[in-house]
């Protein structure tokens, strides 16, 4: 009986032990791809020069491996997705920035340029313009002033030339007038001697 008791265990011991090696437990939901195969590839067992891969581990690898891969290329198809988006962004804003420099542009120019007898002229032309009408316009005044203040001094010696023109033209008036008198007296007095 001890025999068969041995016996016994020893079956036992054999089947736990067949069992524990069969239910090597291959945990392949973490891990890399790459770390995968290398830990399938230390617990599989060994025939001669090949490795025995056991077909549910095998199952197992092949669903975790197509999981990895259907997930790589749904990251990949987002990316694509994404850059796509980044890009039709970038075109926006590439546009948008053109837009925004040529309304820049434009009212730059607009500040810098003003309207002037229907023509778009540089600020800095038209203040030169300006100041050369205002310069022009200043020159023409001080030569009219110039002529006016002329023209009032030979107004003024005109009129001092009138007045003594008058006095002179007034005294011998009355001189001539005194004279023809004089002249008309003695007329009349030589008529009455001759008459007498």
């Amino acid at each position: 009986m001890k025999k068969i008791l041995i016996f016994l265990m020893f079956i036992a011991a054999a089947v736990i032990s067949a069992q524990s090696n069969t239910k090597k437990s291959i945990d392949l939901t973490r891990g890399s791809v790459e770390e995968k195969f290398n830990e399938v590839y230390t617990k599989s067992s060994n025939y001669q020069d090949y490795k025995v891969i056991k077909k549910y581990i095998f199952n197992q690898l092949k669903k975790e491996v197509l999981d990895s891969l259907k997930k790589e290329k749904n990251n990949y198809k987002n990316a694509q997705n994404e850059i796509v988006k980044l890009q039709n962004q970038i075109n926006k804003l590439q546009t948008d920035l053109n837009q925004a420099n040529a309304q820049i542009e434009t009212l730059t120019e607009q500040k810098n340029n003003i309207q002037f007898l229907g023509m778009n002229i540089e600020k800095s032309k038209y203040q030169w313009i300006v100041w050369s009408i205002i310069s022009v316009l200043i020159f023409v005044l001080i030569y009219f002033i110039y002529l006016y203040i002329n023209s009032q001094k030979v107004t003024k010696t005109a009129k001092q030339n009138l007045t003594k023109l008058e006095e002179e033209y007034f005294n011998f008036k009355s001189t001539a007038l005194e004279r023809e008198q004089n002249l008309k007296r003695q007329l009349l007095d030589e008529r009455n001697k001759n008459q007498a």
